[in-house]
């Protein structure tokens, strides 16, 4: 993506500074953490009201504290009086960090995806494109959400390993050699090494890693079968080659609806799983409308309801096309 998830064109999704963008996503991230948190500390709270009543029904028994602390109500709220401030000071700096951690995470994940558009050819709006739909097929297809996030940070980085293809074989205009065909399908291992010590983006290693693979066993680098590949990344395989028929190209015009669907039919079973084969024929005519056929300004709008979901973790099943 040479321009991504900004609402001005210089930008990138690492510049934050003065963006909008930072202020909704800020909102989202500490609205979600909030949630978190709330589930978190109210069970730890009332442990803290039992156990600090439970001391101060032990303190009443020592003269001439337990004088004042006869009535119930009293040692409640003198209990809640002293835990009260305490709690509602740690859950600030534990939000304030959280929200500081994750928007590092999404800055990362802007400056990444840059990195890879301005390395390749790749559009920007291609790594929008195929993000938006796997999400969207994940919900369809019944995808584990727990799997949902590496999926869609894995769809907009899922060329990462381009970057160390030299620029020779990478750029090159022509037909690749054989040797050079080789070395081109080592992005996927280059994509392995780049994200392998991050443990925020493990989950799209499955993606980075797999994406090339086929249900027959005849894709690369490891040639997997079936379900030895990652649903993620059999899943994602649909939505790219999706991508790739219906986008115009350099070398190519763009290729219809039907006419995308006839050609990735023919890969039942070859190239893709036919289950989310079938998953995917059900929603494909509302994508092509509303994700294939738009601009990168509307692109950018989706992407980002998508991170809003995403991190306020509302549940991706209720997600609509």
């Amino acid at each position: 993506m040479s321009r991504t998830l900004t609402t001005e064109p210089s930008r990138h999704m690492g510049d934050f500074e003065t963006s909008g963008i930072e202020l909704r996503l800020r909102h989202s991230v500490r609205l979600g953490i909030w949630k978190r948190l709330l589930w978190r500390f109210v069970p730890a709270a009332l442990m803290f009201v039992i156990l600090g009543s439970a001391l101060l029904e032990a303190a009443k028994r020592i003269p001439p504290v337990g004088g004042a602390l006869q009535s119930p109500a009293i040692v409640l709220l003198f209990t809640v009086a002293i835990l009260f401030p305490l709690i509602v000071l740690s859950a600030r700096k534990v939000l304030a960090l959280t929200v500081g951690f994750e928007m590092a995470h999404l800055e990362l994940l802007g400056v990444l995806s840059s990195a890879i558009a301005k390395r390749d050819d790749a559009t920007e709006e291609h790594n929008l494109r195929v993000a938006i739909m796997a999400v969207h097929l994940a919900v369809a297809a019944g995808l584990d959400p727990r799997l949902i996030r590496g999926l869609f940070v894995g769809a907009l980085l899922h060329d990462i390993g381009k970057i160390g293809v030299p620029d020779g074989i990478l750029l090159k205009p022509g037909k690749l050699s054989p040797d050079e065909r080789r070395e081109m399908e080592r992005h996927v291992v280059y994509g392995d090494e780049i994200l392998q010590d991050s443990t925020w983006l493990h989950g799209a290693g499955r993606v980075v890693h797999c994406h090339h693979e086929r249900f027959d066993g005849g894709g690369y680098p490891e040639g997997r079968k079936g379900f030895e590949i990652p649903p993620e990344a059999r899943l994602f395989a649909i939505v790219d080659t999706f991508d790739a028929l219906t986008s115009e190209r350099p070398y190519k015009q763009p290729i219809g609806l039907e006419g995308a669907l006839r050609i990735m039919e023919r890969e039942r079973g070859a190239h893709f799983d036919p289950a989310y084969l079938d998953a995917f024929k059900k929603i494909a005519g509302a994508l092509y409308t509303k994700v294939v056929s738009i601009g990168s300004e509307d692109l950018k709008e989706l992407v980002l309801e998508l991170i809003e979901r995403y991190y306020t973790k509302v549940d991706p099943r209720r997600l609509e096309i």
